[in-house]
């Protein structure tokens, strides 16, 4: 099972004559792919191209003149496989924005209902974009109300809208976003339970309580918060 999006950071000088030897064409001879211009502007200093393939996939690549980033939900290059993957929070901040740009873009296209959640598109972006669980976890939002019981879907995303505006977990995205898995087959159960922490947190934020995800105790365990 794929895990939740993250980019592959590639030190080194890379030009637009690179990136088309070693990661257009391996990616057109093994499954199909174009490349094009992004739909945004790149940041200043930055270059970028955009990978869409035959079968849905698509991938990111930008690079300044230091190193490349890449981030997809497809196979990855064989170029790129020695590389690191890096978190969101790790990458300099003008490239995240700008893929986060791309990638929200896309979700929304795909997915149009998800337009007034602004915030939740953004926080569960890693795993509605993911390779293996972009279908699931978008079908648990759309057609199972995220799991909230009794509710209609708008009521649900409402209230988890309103809680991830607050941006109190914003620090804890890729943490709490990854909870929600990237299977290709739904656990229904699971997946409610994880976002009965994203519930819990709502109390206790409510409450004046600060939250903090996975706290460490001194048996070396980790809490909910």
């Amino acid at each position: 099972m794929a895990k939740p999006l993250r980019f592959r950071y590639a030190p080194g000088s890379w030009s637009e004559a690179r990136v088309r030897d070693e990661l257009l064409q391996a990616l057109q001879a093994n499954i199909g792919a174009e490349m094009g211009d992004p739909w945004y502007s790149s940041p200043d200093g930055v270059e970028a191209v955009r990978f869409e393939m035959d079968n849905g996939d698509v991938a990111l690549f930008c690079w300044d003149d230091d190193a490349g980033y890449w981030l997809g939900n497809t196979e990855t290059p064989s170029a790129l496989w020695r590389t690191d993957k890096v978190g969101w929070e790790e990458v300099p901040y003008p490239i995240r924005r700008w893929a986060e740009r791309e990638l929200l873009a896309q979700l929304t296209e795909e997915s149009p209902w998800l337009e007034d959640y602004p915030h939740l598109s953004w926080f569960f972006l890693p795993v509605f974009l993911s390779k293996d669980g972009r279908e699931t976890t978008r079908e648990f939002f759309r057609d199972h109300a995220a799991g909230f019981p009794d509710a209609e879907r708008d009521e649900a995303l409402s209230f988890y809208e309103e809680l991830l505006s607050t941006g109190a977990l914003d620090e804890y995205r890729e943490t709490m976003a990854g909870k929600l898995g990237t299977s290709e087959v739904m656990d229904l159960t699971r997946m409610s339970a994880t976002m009965g922490e994203f519930n819990a947190a709502a109390i206790l934020l409510e409450a004046g309580y600060d939250v903090t995800p996975e706290a460490a105790v001194t048996t070396g365990h980790s809490i909910d918060y």
